[in-house]
C-alpha cells in the first residue's frame, strides 16, 4: 500500500519534470536559446542529477557563442561521465571552437586537449560520426608544423566510407576540394548525391560549382534538386546563381515567385527574395517592376538596408 501511494505522489512530480524539460527542448529547437538557458538552469537546480538538461545547457551556451560556459558543463558531464563518448566529444568539440575563435597562442595552449578528447570519443565510440568529422576537419585545417595531416584526414574518411557511404563519399570530396583537385571532389560529391540525395549531399556539389565558377553546372544541379527533394531553399538558390550568372534570367524569376508563393519552411526570408527578384528585373531592364519589388521588400523589413541601397540607386537611374 505505501508503495502504491508513493507511485501516486510521486507521478504528477515526475510528469511534471518532464513537462519542463519538454518546453526548455522546445525553446532550443526555436532558437529562443536565452529563455532556454533560464528553464534549464532552474531544472538543474531542482535536479542536480538531470544530465540531459545539463547537455542542453551546454548546447545552449555553444550555440549563443559563450565557449567558456559551455566548456565548463561539458567539463563537468565528463567528469561525471568519463566514458560518454558524446560529453568528450562535445568537450572537445566546445575547446575546438574556441580555440578557433581565439588568437593563436591561446590556440596552441588548448590543442593538445581538443585532440585528447575528440580522440577519445572516437574510441569510446567506433560509430560515432561527428566526432570523426570533426577530426577531419580539424587535421585539415592544422597547419603541418603543429599537427595539421591529410593523411590523417583521409585516414578518418576511410572510417566513415565504412560507418555511412554517403559521409565517406562527402569526407572524400571535402578533402579533394581542400586539395584543389576539382574532377575528383566533383566525382565523389556526385556519388554523395547518388546515394544520399540530401539537402547537404545536394548544397555540397553546388558550393563546388560556385567555387570553381562552373554555372551551367550549378544551375543544373540546384533544379535537379528542386524537382527531386522539393525544398524552398533551392528555388531561392537557382534564382540567386541565375543572378551571379547573368543566365536563365526568366526562368530565375518564376522560380522566386514560386519561392515567394510559400517561403515558410525556407531559412531565406520573403525581403531577401523581393530583392533577388529585383535583381533579376534590372537584369532584363525591367526597372518599375524591380523598384516595385524594392518597396515590397521594404515593407516586409522596413530595417533591409541593401533594399533601401538598391531602391535608392534604381531612383537616380
Amino acid at each position: 500500500m505505501r508503495k502504491i501511494y508513493f507511485i501516486i505522489i510521486c507521478f504528477p512530480l515526475m510528469l511534471s519534470a518532464q513537462n519542463q524539460i519538454d518546453k526548455a527542448i522546445a525553446n532550443f529547437d526555436d532558437q529562443n536559446y536565452s529563455k532556454a538557458e533560464v528553464q534549464f538552469n532552474a531544472i538543474i537546480n531542482q535536479n542536480p542529477n538531470n544530465y540531459k538538461a545539463y547537455e542542453y545547457l551546454g548546447d545552449t551556451y555553444a550555440a549563443q557563442k559563450e565557449w567558456d560556459k559551455a566548456i565548463e558543463v561539458f567539463e563537468y558531464l565528463v567528469e561525471k561521465q568519463p566514458n560518454n563518448p558524446d560529453y568528450n566529444f562535445k568537450y572537445g568539440g566546445t575547446m575546438g571552437l574556441k580555440a578557433k575563435n581565439s588568437n593563436n597562442f591561446t590556440a596552441l595552449l588548448m590543442l593538445d586537449d581538443v585532440k585528447k578528447y575528440l580522440k577519445k570519443a572516437a574510441d569510446l565510440d567506433p560509430k560515432h560520426v561527428d566526432v570523426r568529422w570533426a577530426l577531419l576537419e580539424l587535421y585539415l585545417e592544422l597547419p603541418g608544423v603543429i599537427g595539421g595531416s591529410v593523411d590523417k584526414s583521409k585516414n578518418y574518411a576511410l572510417q566513415l566510407q565504412k560507418i555511412s557511404p554517403v559521409d565517406g563519399a562527402l569526407a572524400f570530396g571535402r578533402i579533394a576540394d581542400y586539395e584543389e583537385d576539382f574532377n575528383t571532389a566533383e566525382k565523389q560529391y556526385k556519388q554523395a548525391v547518388k546515394i544520399g540525395g540530401s539537402l547537404t549531399c545536394y548544397n555540397k556539389l553546388i558550393d563546388l560549382y560556385m567555387k570553381n565558377k562552373q554555372y551551367d553546372k550549378a544551375l543544373t544541379t540546384t533544379k535537379e534538386a528542386i524537382v527531386n527533394l522539393n525544398h524552398r531553399d533551392f528555388q531561392f538558390r537557382f534564382s540567386q546563381i541565375a543572378l551571379k550568372a547573368n543566365s536563365r534570367i526568366d526562368e530565375a524569376i518564376i522560380t522566386i515567385d514560386t519561392f515567394l508563393d510559400d517561403q515558410s519552411a525556407s531559412k531565406y526570408s520573403k525581403d531577401e527574395a523581393l530583392i533577388v527578384k529585383a535583381k533579376l528585373h534590372q537584369k532584363l531592364g525591367q526597372i518599375d517592376e524591380a523598384r516595385y519589388c524594392l518597396k515590397q521588400a521594404l515593407s516586409y523589413n522596413p530595417d533591409s538596408m541593401q533594399a533601401k541601397t538598391e531602391l535608392k540607386r534604381i531612383e537616380q537611374l
